[in-house]
């Protein structure tokens, strides 16, 4: 006597494709799609310039935090775009850079 496999039937089927699909999606949002992110660079480099000028930090810390600055936009993942604050509208604060 043979064993025979029966056929997948169709909620199998629809089960399959249904994680292949929604895996799919998840690595596509998660990986690929771009992340937007807002900076506020001119209010970050107002306040160190009024900083400096008011005598609270020094010439080498201020070159120091803009170094810090370039480190944090180099950090960001690839396939993050950072758009200054302001040219956005409007923005959910999550997706804020926190440049301090």
């Amino acid at each position: 006597m043979a064993n025979t496999v029966a056929p997948p039937g169709y909620l199998e089927v629809i089960g399959i494709v249904l994680v292949i699909v929604l895996g799919l999606l998840f690595a596509y949002d998660r990986f690929l799609v771009p992340k937007v992110k807002v900076a506020d660079l001119k209010g970050y480099l107002l306040e160190q310039k009024t900083l400096l000028a008011a005598g609270t930090i020094t010439e080498d810390q201020w070159k120091r935090n803009l170094d810090t600055l370039e480190q944090v936009f180099r950090e960001q993942p690839s396939h993050q775009l950072i758009i200054l604050k302001d040219v956005v509208l409007h923005h959910d604060p999550d997706t804020e850079i926190k440049l301090k």
